[in-house]
C-alpha cells in the first residue's frame, strides 16, 4: 500500500477544484449575465416572506451537534425516570 498521492489523485482533486469554481462562477450570473449582488443572496431580491427567512436561518443554525446532544439528553432523562 502506498502512502503518497499518484497521479490519478492529484487528477481527481484539480478536476473537482475546477467543477466546483466553474459552477459557482456559473451561478453567481443572472439571466442578463451580470454578477448577482449581496442583496440577491441575502434576501433574496427581497420577494420572501418573512417567516421563510425565519425558518431558513432556524434551519440553518441546526447542526449535527444539536441533534447529538438531544438525544444523549433524552436518553440520560430515560436513565433518571
Amino acid at each position: 500500500m502506498t502512502t503518497g498521492f499518484g497521479f490519478w489523485d492529484y487528477f481527481v482533486f484539480i478536476a473537482y477544484a475546477i467543477l466546483i469554481l466553474g459552477v459557482g462562477l456559473w451561478g453567481s450570473r443572472d439571466k442578463k449575465g451580470e454578477q448577482k449582488t449581496a442583496e440577491d443572496y441575502f434576501l433574496a431580491n427581497k420577494s420572501l416572506p418573512w417567516w421563510a427567512i425565519g425558518a431558513s436561518l432556524i434551519a440553518a443554525n441546526i447542526s449535527a451537534e444539536q441533534f447529538i446532544g438531544m438525544s444523549g439528553s433524552g436518553f440520560a432523562l430515560e436513565l433518571l425516570c
